[in-house]
């Protein structure tokens, strides 16, 4: 094989590992922000900004230690 096809081979070796990767970190992150919320702990508001961009606070409380 020569140079450019190796490289080429690992850039899309690459690129799916990093779909895969970002794929299954987007759905974790969906699940715990459903499940803070069914708890009570991510509390947020939106609002505008002085642009008039609409903007959301997020505040996450810790974890209730026992």
């Amino acid at each position: 094989m020569d140079y450019l096809s190796l490289s080429v081979a690992f850039i899309c070796l690459g690129a799916v590992g990093i779909y895969f990767t970002h794929k299954q970190a987007y759905e974790k992150g969906i699940t715990d922000a459903v499940l803070m919320h069914r708890q009570g702990r991510l509390k947020y508001k939106d609002y505008f900004d002085e642009d008039g961009e609409r903007m959301v606070d997020i505040e996450i409380d810790p974890i209730d230690e026992d």
